[in-house]
């Protein structure tokens, strides 16, 4: 049986009746659910929605992209993608595939480095080729990964405060 939004606010609901906290609630449902688990943030805003005396689990439309989690389908139709295309990038699988690379830390800085480093070497096969792609990240002085590291953080924040809403530019 798929857990679908409704099933986990209807659990949420009972749960939240029956008295327990949300933290014990969302880790219950990572438990059953595993990654496709709503957020412990989204747990939160339902229990105190209950608390208030909402009695419907109907969510109200919420704009912006809606949240993926991985899954079988999805790691398919990616393989499928570079098979019919080896020299297909990140961001058209990421649009092929309905999946955002905002947070991704790797998508925004250091596959753009390995890509720019590694273009037009040859390689003698995929041996090699796993050779190059550990070790090259091992160059990168560890400045640069804590400059990234604090805007991946600041990434982070500002999509917590929106909501999960789309944005451009921090």
């Amino acid at each position: 049986m798929e857990f679908t939004k409704e099933n986990m606010r209807f659990y949420i609901f009972i749960r939240c009746k029956l008295g327990e906290s949300a933290k014990l609630i969302h880790e219950t449902l990572q438990t059953v659910c595993g990654d496709c688990a709503c957020s412990d943030q989204t747990v939160c805003r339902w229990v105190e929605e209950f608390i208030e005396g909402k009695e419907s689990i109907s969510g109200c439309p919420r704009p912006g992209r809606p949240k993926s989690c991985v899954n079988e389908q999805t790691i398919d139709s990616i393989k499928k993608g570079i098979d019919e295309d080896p020299h297909i990038s990140v961001p058209e699988l990421n649009d092929t595939n309905g999946l955002s690379p905002d947070l991704a830390l790797y998508d925004f800085w250091l596959l753009t480095i390995l890509k720019n480093r590694l273009a037009g070497q040859k390689f003698d096969g995929i041996q090699d080729l796993t050779k190059a792609v550990n070790s090259e990240p091992r160059t990168v002085p560890e400045e640069d990964y804590q400059v990234v590291f604090r805007k991946w953080q600041i990434r982070l924040k500002r999509c917590i405060e929106s909501h999960g809403e789309y944005f451009e530019e921090l």
